[in-house]
């Protein structure tokens, strides 16, 4: 199977400070390379990766600036993986359009992301006037915006989707789901209202054209199977369709509960029964059309 991965992060310690690792096991406070992706497929890989978008990695700030040219370098050798990249900006800022301005001839750029889940992004963010004018600026210029966003702020997202008619709005890691409560047979009430939340959530983004959903991020915390994962990611294969979904690794996070060899296993043998087409969409083509690779 020809795979196009959505979402990739390699790091090096010794060139980026990335402050959030300080609050990470050894599995994540480490650097990760290229190789080390190609690695984790195995010697005799079933499945081939054929091209990569490097996603931002949150880097400190003071090192923005090196982590775009190191990517888009990458980008550039055309002898790895990487046909696009996803930089880091500060949308609720002033400067913004000029921060990005400055790479909008740069055919390897396909979008932008802010991180929305840290503790000094607070609810809302994505809602300020800054950021929904710099959201349209975004697609005025052939760019996307990736959403990663805590799952209670999921209508958040979808407001600002609603806003932004004109860009298209990636949709990082389902919502950053808890695949163990959508799965649990006898969920508490509390398991249950979340629940009712999120599908409630995923199909107001789903009903937005401009809205597409990566299906990636899922680390339980119980029994890593495919009927743990299967409820989630049905809920969102049924919602978005099967022009508007896309797989991606979430590597190196993956390795926190599996790894990315059993996550592509997984989600082929799940997702099998909708047919071959629908897998190569999910697996490559959506990816190809989207991102404009």
């Amino acid at each position: 199977m020809k795979i196009i991965d959505t979402h990739l992060h390699i790091w090096n310690l010794e060139e980026l400070s990335l402050p959030w690792l300080s609050g990470e096991g050894p599995v994540l406070n480490r650097t990760y390379t290229l190789e080390d992706y190609k690695n984790a497929l195995g010697a005799d890989p079933e499945y081939e990766v054929e091209a990569a978008v490097y996603v931002e990695v949150d880097s400190a700030r003071t090192d923005k600036d090196r982590e775009n040219a190191f990517i888009i370098g990458c980008c550039a050798d055309g002898a790895d993986l990487f046909r696009g990249a996803i930089l880091s900006g500060y949308l609720n800022e002033d400067g913004f359009k000029e921060y990005m301005g400055r790479y909008l001839d740069v055919p390897w750029v396909k979008g932008v992301r802010q991180v929305l889940h840290v503790p000094e992004a607070l609810p809302g963010t994505c809602l300020g006037e800054a950021f929904l004018e710099n959201v349209r600026w975004l697609g005025e210029n052939g760019l996307v915006y990736e959403g990663c966003v805590r799952n209670g702020e999921l209508g958040d997202l979808c407001e600002m989707a609603r806003s932004c008619p004109g860009t298209t709005i990636v949709l990082d890691h389902m919502g950053i789901v808890d695949p163990d409560i959508i799965s649990r047979e006898n969920p508490s009430e509390e398991e249950t209202a979340y629940r009712a939340a999120w599908i409630e959530n995923i199909k107001r983004l789903a009903a937005l054209p401009n809205v597409v959903c990566k299906v990636s991020g899922l680390n339980p915390a119980g029994a890593w199977t495919d009927e743990t994962l299967r409820p989630a990611v049905d809920i969102c294969l049924d919602a978005f369709g099967g022009d508007r979904v896309m797989y991606a690794s979430n590597f190196p996070v993956c390795n926190v509960a599996t790894g990315m060899a059993p996550w592509i296993g997984a989600l082929d043998r799940i997702t099998r029964e909708r047919g071959e087409d629908f897998q190569k969409k999910l697996f490559s083509e959506n990816a190809g059309r989207i991102y404009k690779l």
